[in-house]
C-alpha cells in the first residue's frame, strides 16, 4: 500500500466520523448554540403540537389532510428523484467503459492519489457502487417518509369520527407516525447529500474533503437559525395590537 493510499484512506475515515458524528450530535445533544434555534428539534416539536392540535377539533381535519397531502407530494417528488438518479441518470452517464477510464485519469490528477502511483485505493466503479447504495437508502426513506404520510390522513379522520373505539389511542398513534415520517424525511434528504459526496470521491481524496466540510457548513447553516431578538418581537406585537 503506498502512501497515497494511507492518506486517502485515513481521509476517508475523518470524513465518515466526521458527517456521521454531526448528525449524532445533533439529533442527541442538548443545542451548544445559545440564541439560535436548532431547526430539526423545532419542527419536530412543532410537529407533535400541530398533530395534537389537529385531532382535539374535528373541524380542522380537513385543514390537517390538506396539509398532510402537501407533505406527502413533496416526498413523492423526492422518492422519484432518487430513483430516477440512481436507476436511469447516473449508470447511462457514467456507467460507461469511456467515462469510467475518463474518471480514472481524472483522479490520477489528484495530489494525493499522484503520491500513490497515480491510482485510487479504491476504483470509481466501487466509489460509484457505494454513492448508489447511499442513494438507495435515501429512495427507502422517502418512500417509507411517504407511506406514514399516507396513513396518518386515515388517522386524523378516524380521531374524529363517532365510530372510534373507545380504547383506541389514535391521537398517540398519530404523534408517533407523524414524528418517524418526519425522521425519515430529514434522513432521506442528508442521505442525498452524503449521496453528492460521495460522487465527488470519484474525483478523488482532495474532492471528498473538500465535499464533506463544505455539506458539513452547509448543515449548520441550515439546521441553526437566530432567534428573533425581543425589540423584534415587540415591535411585531405593537403592529398586531395597532391593526
Amino acid at each position: 500500500m503506498y502512501s497515497g493510499h494511507i492518506a486517502e484512506l485515513a481521509i476517508l475515515w475523518v470524513c465518515v466520523v466526521a458527517f456521521v458524528g454531526y448528525h449524532v450530535w445533533l439529533y442527541n445533544f442538548e443545542n451548544p448554540f445559545f440564541g439560535l434555534i436548532r431547526v430539526p428539534t423545532t419542527m419536530a416539536r412543532a410537529r407533535q403540537v400541530w398533530t395534537r392540535s389537529i385531532c382535539m377539533d374535528d373541524k380542522d381535519v380537513i385543514t390537517g389532510v390538506q396539509t398532510i397531502r402537501n407533505s406527502l407530494m413533496t416526498v413523492t417528488l423526492f422518492t422519484v428523484a432518487a430513483g430516477y438518479i440512481g436507476a436511469r441518470a447516473i449508470p447511462e452517464i457514467l456507467l460507461t467503459p469511456d467515462m469510467l477510464q475518463q474518471l480514472n485519469l481524472i483522479q490520477s490528477h489528484d495530489p494525493i492519489t499522484r503520491s500513490g502511483n497515480g491510482t485510487s485505493l479504491i476504483q470509481p466503479s466501487i466509489k460509484l457502487g457505494i454513492g448508489l447504495g447511499t442513494l438507495f437508502i435515501c429512495f427507502l426513506c422517502f418512500a417509507q417518509s411517504a407511506r406514514l404520510y399516507a396513513h396518518t390522513g386515515f388517522l386524523l379522520k378516524a380521531q374524529a369520527s363517532k365510530y372510534k373505539p373507545s380504547r383506541w389511542d389514535f391521537e398517540g398513534e398519530a404523534l408517533a407516525i407523524m414524528g418517524r415520517a418526519g425522521l425519515l424525511f430529514s434522513i432521506g434528504i442528508r442521505c442525498f447529500f452524503a449521496f453528492g459526496i460521495l460522487l465527488l470521491w470519484i474525483l478523488g481524496p482532495v474532492a471528498l474533503i473538500c465535499a464533506t466540510v463544505a455539506t458539513l457548513l452547509a448543515f449548520l447553516w441550515m439546521d441553526f437559525l437566530p432567534a428573533p431578538s425581543r425589540a423584534t418581537m415587540h415591535l411585531l406585537k405593537l403592529e398586531e395590537d395597532t391593526q
